[in-house]
C-alpha cells in the first residue's frame, strides 16, 4: 500500500535527531526521554537503533557519549548502519538541542499517534475486504485498534514494587480520611457490601438461583440501587423486553403490584407514588439492551460506548445461558464448552473495561432432588468454568412453598438468603433479604424490622 512507502507516513527527522542529541548531552533529558518515548517514537531506522543501543547502555550504568555509543554500537555490529562515528558526532555536537527537545519529543509522539491511526485504518479496511461472516466481531476489533491508539497516551501498568507500595500507602490514607465513602459500585444492601466492600473494576459477578427464586428481580434491585449511588449502568436482557423491565423496576421502586402496572388497574391514590418513582427512575444512568441472541463480543462493544467516560461503571447480563456463541467459525464440541468459553469471554471484558461484570446463571436441576435444597457453587449450570472464572459467586435461595419453608434446614417464607459462595477478595456468608413478590422488591430484613 502507497501509506507505507518511505516518505508518506508522518515523519520527522530532523526532529528526531535532535532528541537523540539532547539525550547525549543531558542526564535530564536522557531519563525523561526513556520514560515518555518508545522505539516505535523513531521512525527511521538508524534513529531507532541508537534510541534502542542508548537505552540499552542507561540500563547497564555505562556512560552515553559518541565514543562509548560507538564502541557499543560496534560491538554489535550496527555502527556503519547507523550512518558511522561522523553521525554519532553530528548528534553529540547539536548543543541547539538542548533549546527545544521537549517539543521535539511531542512532535515525535503526535507522528507516531497518526502512523498507528494510518496503519490501524489499513487494518480495518483489510478485515472488511475479508467479508467475514462474523461482522459483530469485526466492528468489535476496528473499535478496540482505535482504541488502542486514541489511548497510547496512557502509561503503561508495569510499576515496581516500590512505587506500587507508596501508590498503596496512599490510597490507604485517602481511605482512612474517607471512611464513610463507599467502595467501588454498591449493591444498596448494607450487609452484602460489608461483605464484598464493593463491587470493583474487573471482577466478574455471577449470581445463580433456580427458576422463580427471582435472581432477575434481585440484578433489577441491584442496578436501580446502584445508579441511585451515582454508578452507570450497562444492562444486557435477553430474555425480558425492555417494557417487561421497566415494569418491574416501576413496581419496585413505586411499591405497587407488578400485576396492578401490567394491567393498568391502577387506583387514583397510586398515581402519586407511580408519578415519583418514574421522576426518580428518569434521572438514574442506565442503558437498557434487550437485543436476543446476542454475543460477548457484541455485549463487550456496546458496553464499551455506554460506559466510555463514565467514572463509575457495571455491566449487568441476563443470563448467561442465554448469551449466543460467535456466528460463524468454530463451534465448541458441546453446551459446557461453549457456555465455559462466554465465561471466560465475560471475564476478558470485566477487565478490558475496567468495570465490575455481573452475569446471571442457571442452576442446574440436582439441585431440586437434593435433602435440603440449598444450592451450591456445583450447580452452576453446563460450566465448571464459571467457578473458575468468577471472582464472586451469589446464590439466591427462598423456599418455593409452605411445605418446604416449614423444614429446619430451608429459608422461612418470604425469606431469601443471598450466599456469597465465593469471594476472592474477602469472606463467605449467608445475608438474609425479604422478597417482596408482588412488587419484586428485595429488603435487608433488619431494615424491615427498623421500619425503614
Amino acid at each position: 500500500m502507497t501509506v507505507s512507502e518511505p516518505g508518506v507516513m508522518p515523519q520527522d527527522r530532523e526532529a528526531e535527531s535532535s532528541v537523540l542529541s539532547a539525550m547525549m548531552i543531558s542526564p535530564d533529558a536522557l531519563q525523561e526521554c526513556l520514560i515518555e518515548l518508545t522505539p516505535d517514537d523513531f521512525y527511521f531506522p538508524a534513529n531507532q537503533t541508537i534510541f534502542l543501543a542508548v537505552r540499552e547502555m542507561f540500563n547497564r550504568n555505562q556512560p552515553v557519549d559518541s565514543i562509548s555509543l560507538a564502541d557499543y554500537l560496534k560491538s554489535t555490529g550496527e555502527l556503519e548502519k547507523i550512518g558511522g562515528r561522523s553521525y554519532l558526532l553530528g548528534l553529540a555536537n547539536n548543543s541547539l538541542a538542548l533549546l527545544g527537545w521537549r517539543r521535539h519529543m511531542e512532535m515525535l509522539h503526535r507522528d507516531t499517534t497518526l502512523r498507528k491511526m494510518i496503519l490501524a485504518s489499513a487494518q480495518i479496511t483489510a478485515l472488511a475486504y475479508d467479508a467475514p461472516e462474523d461482522t459483530k466481531e469485526v466492528i468489535d476489533r476496528a473499535e478496540k485498534m482505535l482504541l488502542d491508539v486514541t489511548n497510547r497516551d496512557v502509561h503503561t501498568n508495569e510499576q515496581s514494587l516500590e512505587d506500587v507500595m507508596a501508590d498503596l500507602y496512599e490510597e490507604l490514607q485517602a481511605a482512612a480520611e474517607h471512611k464513610d465513602e463507599p467502595l467501588g459500585v454498591q449493591t444498596g444492601f448494607p450487609s452484602i457490601d460489608s461483605c464484598l466492600l464493593g463491587l470493583r473494576p474487573g471482577q466478574m459477578v455471577v449470581i445463580g438461583a433456580r427458576p422463580g427464586v427471582g435472581k432477575t428481580s434481585f440484578a433489577l434491585n441491584l442496578a436501580t440501587n446502584a445508579a441511585f449511588a451515582g454508578a452507570s449502568v450497562a444492562l444486557f436482557s435477553l430474555e425480558m423486553s425492555k417494557t417487561e423491565i421497566a415494569q418491574r423496576l416501576l413496581a419496585a421502586n413505586a411499591r405497587i403490584g407488578l400485576q396492578e402496572i401490567r394491567s393498568g388497574n391502577i387506583r387514583s391514590e397510586q398515581w402519586p407514588q407511580i408519578l415519583e418513582a418514574t421522576e426518580q427512575l428518569s434521572k438514574l444512568d442506565i442503558v437498557i439492551d434487550d437485543t436476543p441472541g446476542t454475543t460477548v463480543t457484541e455485549i463487550r462493544a456496546k458496553a464499551r460506548r455506554i460506559l466510555r467516560g463514565k467514572k463509575l461503571g457495571v455491566v449487568i447480563v441476563d443470563y448467561l445461558q442465554l448469551i449466543s456463541p460467535p456466528s460463524g467459525g468454530h463451534r465448541a464440541d458441546s453446551r459446557a464448552t461453549e457456555v465455559g468459553e462466554m465465561s471466560r469471554g465475560i471475564k476478558i471484558m470485566a477487565k478490558d473495561l475496567e468495570v465490575p461484570v455481573i452475569t446471571l446463571s442457571q442452576l442446574n436441576r440436582t439441585v431440586e432432588n437434593r435433602t435440603g435444597k440449598r444450592p451450591q457453587l456445583s450447580d452452576l449450570r453446563e460450566s465448571g468454568s464459571i467457578e473458575q472464572d468468577a471472582d464472586i459467586v451469589a446464590l439466591l435461595d427462598r423456599s418455593m412453598n409452605e411445605e418446604e419453608a416449614a423444614r429446619e434446614d430451608r429459608p422461612a417464607m418470604g425469606e431469601t438468603t443471598f450466599i456469597i459462595a465465593k469471594n476472592r477478595s474477602g469472606a463467605l456468608a449467608d445475608v438474609p433479604l425479604t422478597f417482596l413478590p408482588g412488587s419484586t422488591k428485595f429488603v435487608e430484613i433488619d431494615k424491615q424490622f427498623r421500619g425503614e
